[in-house]
Parts: C-alpha cells; sequence; structure tokens
C-alpha cells in the first residue's frame, strides 16, 4: 500500500527472504537478491537530510546474512552530505564486518560529491550492475 503522502515511510512487503522496496522521504529503494543472496538495491529519488537516515537503516536491516550487498545509484536526482555521510559509515562498517559491497555510480549527481570528498577512492564503483554484482559475488 503506498501513501500519496511522499514524506510518510512506506514499505513494500516481499516473500520471506526477500529484500523489501522502501518509498520514503523523496527516496525509493527497490530490492531484488542476485547471484545467490547478494542483495542488489536500486536507490532512485534524492538522498538527503531526511531519506539519509532511511538508507541506513534500510541497509542495516538487509545486510545481516547477505553474502554482499550492491547499491546501484544510478536513480540518485540529488546526493547530499548526509547520504555521502552514509555512504562512508558503510564503506567503514563493510570493513569492519568483512562484508562485500559495492556502488553503481555513472552519473555526475553522484560521482562529482564522491571524488571531491575523495570517497571514490575508497569505495568499490562500478559502471554497471552486472559488474558490481559479479564483483561482490565473486568475493564470497
Amino acid at each position: 500500500m503506498r501513501s500519496s503522502d511522499p514524506n510518510t515511510l512506506t514499505s513494500q512487503s516481499a516473500p520471506a527472504g526477500q529484500p523489501r522496496s522502501l518509498d520514503s522521504h523523496g527516496m525509493r529503494i527497490d530490492a531484488e537478491l542476485r547471484s545467490g543472496d547478494v542483495v542488489l538495491a536500486h536507490v532512485s529519488g534524492e538522498v538527503d537530510l531526511l531519506s539519509a537516515p532511511e538508507l541506513r537503516q534500510w541497509v542495516e536491516q538487509h545486510v545481516t546474512g547477505s553474502s554482499g550487498l550492491v547499491l546501484d545509484l544510478d536513480g540518485i536526482g540529488f546526493l547530499g552530505s548526509a547520504g555521502l555521510s552514509v555512504l562512508a559509515e558503510l564503506s567503514e562498517q563493510a570493513a569492519n564486518d568483512k562484508l562485500t559491497w559495492a556502488i553503481v555510480a555513472t552519473k555526475r549527481v553522484v560521482l562529482r560529491p564522491l571524488e571531491a570528498t575523495g570517497l571514490v577512492s575508497q569505495m568499490p564503483v562500478y559502471e554497471n550492475v552486472d559488474d558490481a554484482v559479479k564483483a561482490v559475488a565473486g568475493a564470497e
């Protein structure tokens, strides 16, 4: 069930063992399992002060028990400092927890902030979903 209020958190139910989708504060996550149990999350909309905490929470809920995570950020129209903070925290958490993960990013709206902050050198960034999923699945 979707809410007509774009600032209302809604989640769509998924079959048991499948990641759920999320629609919150102008950001949407559509998720699926690929190559066994690699979580692929297509993120779209705006990742800003309002939606970044929801992204963080979603990732925390869905990486447990998975072999890896791919965040497809090509649908993002805005990536604010709060979103960059979430990505930096995820990078650190992944290193500490031995989680294999990757980002898919080809658009300037995502790549420019990652480059400007130096985060691009700390994160596995790929140009397409298939290569990112293969890299994450192959690192198991």
